[in-house]
C-alpha cells in the first residue's frame, strides 16, 4: 500500500489564489516511490463499478474507523458530509484515471467546502481492496495521523474508487483507492447535510455548475480569448493590468496535456490537471531559468506564482514534473538557481530551514566523480554518494 498526503492549516475562511500559496501545502512522497513518473491516462475500464450498498458499507467502516482512532485519543468524532464527499471522491477518481498520486487545490477552493478555517487532504492505496489497509497506511504515517487526529477537523468527505489491479500504462495493482477530506468549521457551520453515519445516503453530490462573477467571463483581445481554468487564474491574479492581453488563444499538446497562453507582458500561463493554471514571468530571472531548462519539459508545470519577500530580498517559484518537485530560487547575491526538493539533497536543504538555514543555492546540483553536490550561500555544502546512497553536508 502506498500513499500521498497534502495538508494545510490556515484560518482564513475564503482562500484566494494568494492564500493558497502561503499556506504551505506540503507533500510527503513515499520512500516506496509510489509516485509515478509521469500522469498516463488510464483506461475507462480501470475503474470498477459497485453496488451503492458496497461503497456505502465502505465508507461507513473507515468513518468508524477513524472515530475509533479519534476517540483512543481523547477526541471528539468527525462527521460524514455527502456533499464534500464529492470532492473527495473527484479527487480519488482523477488518481486512478490519470494513475498517480498527488494533490490539488480541489479541496480548499470548491464551493460545496465553503467556510472552513482548518482543511487537509490524504490519500492512500490498497492492493487487496481492502478500507482497513487505508487506514493502517495513514495511521502508520506521522504526516497522515496529524491529518485523522486534528482535533480542529469536524466534517469529512470520503471518496472510494475501485480499480481492476492492472491499470492501463502503469500496471499498477491497485484496487482500491482512498480520499479523505477534512474541514473543520467555526461556530458549528458547515455543510448542511453532516451526519453521524453514511447509511445509505445517495452517492456523494456532484459538483456545482461554477457562476463565474462577470470578471471571469472570457474576454476577447486582437480575437483572441482567455477562458477555463487559465481564464479564471488570470482574472483573479489581478488580469491585463498585470499580464497584458493575449497574444494568442491556448495552445495545447503540451507534457501530460497541459496547455499554456501567452500575455502581451511577457507571462505565459501553463495549466495541466496536477498542477491547476500558474504564471511564469518571463521578464525575471526565474521564468528565463526554466526557460533554460527546457520549459514544462525539464521543470513540470508550476504549482505556484512566483513568490516574493524571502529572507534577503529573495523569490521562488515552484514546479512539478511527476514525482519530482523543483523549487527555483531567486536573490540579489545568487541570481536563479534550482533545488531538487524531492531529492535527497533538497530534504536536506528542507529540513535545515532552506534559504534560512543553509542559504540560498548558489550552483545547481553538479556531479563530483561518484557525488552530487549543491553548494548553498551561508557556506554548506550537501553531498550525495551515487555509491552508498548516503548524504552528508560540509562547510
Amino acid at each position: 500500500m502506498s500513499h500521498a498526503k497534502h495538508r494545510a492549516t490556515a484560518r482564513t475562511r475564503t482562500p484566494g489564489p494568494l492564500t493558497l500559496t502561503a499556506a504551505a501545502l506540503a507533500l510527503a512522497v513515499p520512500a516506496t516511490g509510489m509516485l509515478t513518473a509521469a500522469p498516463a491516462a488510464a483506461a475507462s475500464s480501470d475503474i470498477v463499478t459497485v453496488s451503492s450498498s458496497t461503497r456505502s458499507a465502505d465508507a461507513q467502516q473507515l468513518l468508524e474507523l477513524i472515530n475509533a482512532h479519534r476517540k483512543a485519543k481523547g477526541l471528539a468524532p468527525v462527521k460524514y458530509s455527502a456533499s464534500v464527499s464529492g470532492i473527495a471522491q473527484g479527487e480519488s477518481d482523477r488518481l486512478v484515471r490519470q494513475e498517480v498520486i498527488n494533490h490539488t487545490n480541489t479541496f480548499m477552493t470548491d464551493p460545496r467546502a465553503a467556510g472552513w478555517h482548518h482543511v487537509g487532504e490524504i490519500h492512500a492505496v490498497s492492493y487487496q481492496g481492502r478500507v482497513a489497509d487505508l487506514m493502517t497506511w495513514w495511521k502508520g504515517s506521522k504526516d497522515h495521523n496529524k491529518v485523522l487526529t486534528e482535533p480542529d477537523m469536524t466534517v469529512i468527505g470520503i471518496g472510494l474508487t475501485y480499480a481492476d489491479g492492472s491499470l492501463a500504462e502503469t500496471k499498477q495493482g491497485w484496487r482500491l483507492v482512498g480520499t479523505v477530506t477534512s474541514y473543520g468549521y467555526p461556530d458549528g457551520k458547515g455543510p448542511t447535510d453532516v451526519r453521524t453515519t453514511v447509511g445509505t445516503a445517495p452517492a456523494p453530490a456532484p459538483a456545482p455548475k461554477p457562476t463565474p462573477p462577470p470578471t471571469t467571463a472570457p474576454i476577447t483581445s486582437a480575437g483572441y480569448e482567455v477562458r477555463g481554468g487559465i481564464g479564471r487564474q488570470y482574472h483573479a491574479l489581478g488580469g491585463a493590468s498585470v499580464f497584458g492581453a493575449p497574444t494568442g488563444n491556448e495552445r495545447g499538446g503540451l507534457l501530460y496535456g497541459g496547455v499554456l497562453q501567452g500575455f502581451a507582458k511577457k507571462h505565459t500561463f501553463y495549466w495541466s490537471a496536477g498542477t491547476g493554471a500558474w504564471p511564469v514571468n518571463f521578464n525575471g530571472a526565474i521564468g528565463r531559468k526554466f526557460a533554460a531548462h527546457r520549459w514544462e519539459n525539464g521543470f513540470g508545470y508550476p504549482t505556484t506564482r512566483e513568490i516574493t519577500g524571502l529572507t534577503g530580498g529573495g523569490a521562488y517559484q515552484v514546479f512539478r514534473k511527476g514525482n519530482a518537485v523543483h523549487k527555483v530560487l531567486w536573490s540579489p547575491r545568487t541570481g536563479a538557481k534550482v533545488v531538487k526538493e524531492s531529492g535527497a539533497i533538497g530534504q536536506r536543504w528542507k529540513s535545515a530551514g532552506a534559504e534560512r538555514g543553509y542559504g540560498y543555492p548558489v550552483t545547481d546540483e553538479y556531479r563530483y566523480g561518484s557525488e552530487v553536490r549543491q553548494r548553498f550561500s551561508n557556506g554548506y555544502t550537501v553531498h550525495w554518494s551515487s555509491i552508498t546512497k548516503r548524504n552528508w553536508v560540509t562547510r
